[in-house]
């Protein structure tokens, strides 16, 4: 694919890098304590790369590598100043290290962030510009983030079931949601309080055989009911834009190149890999190897890297074992 091929007016984080940024307007330091990023074995190449663009664009903020499995091994992420780590399963007990597996460690976040008011996001995500300006927390408990280019909001049963949660299950459960006119939210980028959804609401919905791609049809649910109840208190923003996602058409894929507010690039579907190097990704690959004091070979580094992700896939694929980097039909 070549720059001529992109449309006109519009940014492909493909193959282009990403310019700098509009400038962050007023203080927004004491909007969050924290970033919380959830990493498995296979995301680790993919979390330097979102460290770095937070690095460069939110400066030292504290971030929380939320790692699921002892061996996954975050050491060289963890060369980054105010970069700490902790093991999910460290953090579970018994009934929540029995329903929070996979996908699913994501909602440990809800009880177990180590900050009051935090940013989540997937490892597979790029920070572009200082996105606290979205984070009301004082206003709002949960911020979801939704995708700028291509809304699904949801006007029939089927759409809901195919993405969110079997309506007719939890209709024979508890009062009914409104579902009609809500918007899908991509649960890869949030903004939140601790114990906005309490742990026992979350274990419980967790074992419920009624859920569309795994933790994102509960949360989208939670969000849906707390906007029916009046509480928790719940919004949105409108912050990513998915790139790889194979299934939009391209002007619903790529960034505006006249956009004047902060942004989050998030990688659903088709991942970086070996054989299929995205510029913007590559480019914050690259600070992170500066930032960390490797400036030469820097290239070759990157293609080590790619043949190690590529063989650990493999690998892990023989021994039958899911990473959080697979993608997913419905846009993981």
């Amino acid at each position: 694919m070549s720059n001529a091929s992109v449309l006109p007016g519009y940014l492909d984080p493909r193959i282009e890098s990403l310019p700098p940024p509009p400038p962050a307007e007023g203080v927004l330091g004491d909007r969050i304590d924290g970033i919380i990023i959830l990493v498995s074995a296979g995301d680790v190449y993919l979390a330097k790369a979102c460290c770095a663009s937070i690095r460069r664009w939110m400066g030292d903020i504290s971030i929380t590598l939320l790692v699921d499995g002892h061996r996954t091994d975050t050491s060289e992420v963890e060369r980054l100043p105010n970069v700490h780590r902790l093991v999910a399963q460290d953090l579970m007990d018994e009934q929540s290290a029995r329903s929070c597996t996979g996908f699913w460690v994501k909602l440990l976040v809800f009880w177990k962030s180590p900050y009051e008011r935090f940013l989540y996001l997937d490892a597979d995500t790029l920070v572009w510009g200082d996105v606290r300006a979205y984070a009301e927390l004082d206003r709002y408990d949960f911020i979801a983030g939704f995708d700028c280019r291509r809304p699904r909001v949801f006007s029939t049963r089927e759409e809901v079931e195919r993405f969110v949660y079997d309506v007719e299950y939890m209709e024979k459960r508890e009062t009914p949601v409104r579902w009609a006119g809500k918007e899908l939210a991509n649960n890869g980028v949030f903004f939140a309080r601790r114990g906005v959804f309490p742990r026992d609401v979350l274990l419980e919905l967790r074992r419920l055989p009624c859920w569309r791609n795994y933790e994102q049809g509960v949360l989208n649910f939670l969000r849906w009911r707390a906007m029916d109840q009046g509480m928790p208190r719940v919004t949105g923003c409108r912050l990513q834009y998915f790139p790889a996602e194979i299934t939009y058409a391209q002007e619903d894929r790529l960034i505006p190149r006249d956009l004047r507010h902060p942004a989050i690039v998030h990688w659903i579907c088709k991942k970086p890999k070996l054989g299929r190097r995205y510029q913007a990704n590559d480019d914050y690959r690259r600070l992170f190897l500066t930032l960390t004091g490797r400036t030469r070979f820097q290239g070759l580094r990157l293609f080590w890297e790619d043949l190690g992700v590529w063989l650990g896939r493999h690998k892990r694929s023989l021994l039958g074992q899911k990473t959080h980097s697979e993608p997913l039909l419905t846009g993981k």
